[in-house]
């Protein structure tokens, strides 16, 4: 005797949900500091931004603002997910009760700076570890 067995599938979701105005305006100001180009900059790095990258990710309560997003290739993003203690040290990726407007970042390759919430960075003289 033959079952036929017919698994019912919801339609794939085709859209993405809307973005809101605090992703919007962070993803602006952060692609306005960027030129387009990843700020991470890692070793061989050359490569247009692809993503934003959150510093706080959004699972543990990242914000959607400039200083808790870099933009990045899809390469250095990667980088950081996978070598997580590094980038933390580089502050590429932050740990969730670490302020993003605080700890300041490897940027491109040019020291340390520290970002803002309008899309600024500031240099920083000497990191403390």
């Amino acid at each position: 005797m033959r079952r036929n067995f017919s698994l019912k599938r919801s339609p794939m979701k085709t859209q993405r949900a809307k973005p809101s105005d605090e992703e919007k305006e962070a993803r602006a100001l952060v692609r306005i500091r960027s030129g387009g180009w990843c700020e991470m900059r890692l070793t061989g790095c050359l490569h247009r931004a692809t993503d934003f990258s959150h510093r706080v990710g959004r699972g543990v309560g990242g914000k959607w603002t400039a200083a808790n997003g870099l933009d990045s290739c899809r390469a250095c993003h990667g980088w950081c997910h996978m070598r997580r203690a590094e980038a933390n040290d580089l502050g590429l990726i932050l740990d969730s009760w670490q302020d993003p407007t605080v700890v300041p970042v490897a940027y491109q390759n040019a020291g340390f700076v520290v970002l803002d919430n309008l899309g600024g960075l500031w240099p920083v003289l000497e990191v403390i570890a």
